[in-house]
């Protein structure tokens, strides 16, 4: 996956987290962001961004990071 596709990825996430995090208390909104990932997003789309989260400078704001942290933890019990 180029850099490029995975920028537009980091900025999507940006993006739904605003739009689902407008009003909600943090928990709930990286919880309603992390249900949207798991619900809407492709396999490689999600496997990406949690790839992400190893990256110093993934761009990710602070409640994508948490969306794709708890989509991570998720993708790993379901694997385990």
């Amino acid at each position: 996956m180029s850099r490029d596709h995975v920028t537009t990825l980091v900025q999507m996430v940006n993006q739904i987290a605003i739009n689902l995090g407008a009003g909600r208390e943090a928990t709930q909104a990286a919880q309603a962001v992390c249900t949207h990932l798991e619900t809407f997003w492709a396999r490689p789309m999600k496997q990406r961004l949690i790839a992400c989260l190893g990256e110093a400078d993934h761009g990710l704001s602070p409640l994508a990071r948490e969306a794709v942290a708890r989509l991570a933890d998720r993708q790993s019990a379901k694997a385990g």
